[in-house]
């Protein structure tokens, strides 16, 4: 897990243009494991850091084409 999470942080901070990566790992009621790789990017308010990267008005989005191509070109970065 370690190994993947790793890799996928480096992709997705150089496909995004990220400045940050945050890995946020979620569990609770049932056991079981979710990993959240989660970028931030630059200009994001110190206020936004952390656990509240999300909620910056500003941030990026995209559709759901913009979603696709991002998933497109960090698996491209993940071929072994």
């Amino acid at each position: 897990m370690g190994l993947l999470t790793g890799r996928l942080g480096r992709a997705l901070g150089e496909v995004a243009a990220a400045e940050h990566i945050y890995l946020f790992v979620l569990g609770h009621h049932v056991d079981h494991l979710h990993l959240w790789v989660v970028a931030r990017y630059p200009g994001t308010p110190q206020e936004y850091w952390g656990q509240r990267v999300d909620e910056w008005p500003d941030a990026p989005r995209g559709g759901p084409e913009a979603v696709e191509d991002l998933g497109r070109r960090v698996r491209e970065k993940l071929v072994w």
